[in-house]
């Protein structure tokens, strides 16, 4: 554990290896899920680690509330709007540039993403701890679909169906699959 001052201006002590980070890792490896998590990032402008914690923490059986989801939302969004959007489009407008001799910088930013989103990751998994078990229920399935689902029509304005751009499928299966 390392001794870090949230956003939020709490001081607390983030768990940056933890069950979300590790289940984070191994769904996003799997097949079709970072494609599916990028357009979601493109179309609607989802957070990738929030459609992660949705799908994680329904996989522990909590169909989280509108209310929730806004509240987690508002736990990390100065952390995602200030760092880690920023370092994504440096590292994305380095690789517009086309000399070579930038890619060891740019490698070096992306390490710096990843490791901001680890930070935001550890800063939900913390605020999970805080998550009444109200809204569980006893189908993983249904809460990783509800979860993900209400996030996507969060941010979208609309209820996500089957087929449509703004619709996890691979997430939602992958998640069920791996965990943890």
């Amino acid at each position: 554990m390392v001794q870090r001052n949230p956003p939020n201006g709490d001081t607390d002590t983030l768990k940056y290896d933890n069950d979300f980070w590790r289940f984070s890792l191994a769904v996003y490896a799997e097949a079709g899920v970072a494609e599916e998590c990028l357009a979601l990032q493109q179309g609607i402008e989802a957070d990738i680690n929030f459609l992660l914690f949705c799908a994680w923490i329904g996989t522990r059986a909590i169909i989280l509330s509108r209310k929730d989801i806004e509240a987690a939302l508002k736990n990390v969004s100065a952390w995602q709007e200030h760092v880690v959007r920023p370092l994504r489009s440096v590292r994305q407008q380095i690789k517009a540039l086309t000399y070579d001799e930038f890619e060891s910088f740019r490698a070096r930013v992306k390490s710096m993403e990843i490791e901001a989103e680890q930070i935001e990751q550890a800063i939900l998994f913390a605020y999970s701890k805080g998550i009444q078990d109200a809204h569980a229920c006893a189908d993983c399935r249904e809460a990783v679909t509800q979860n993900v689902k209400k996030y996507i029509e969060i941010k979208s304005g609309s209820q996500p169906e089957r087929g449509s751009d703004f619709y996890a499928p691979f997430l939602i299966d992958a998640a069920i699959r791996l965990r943890s």
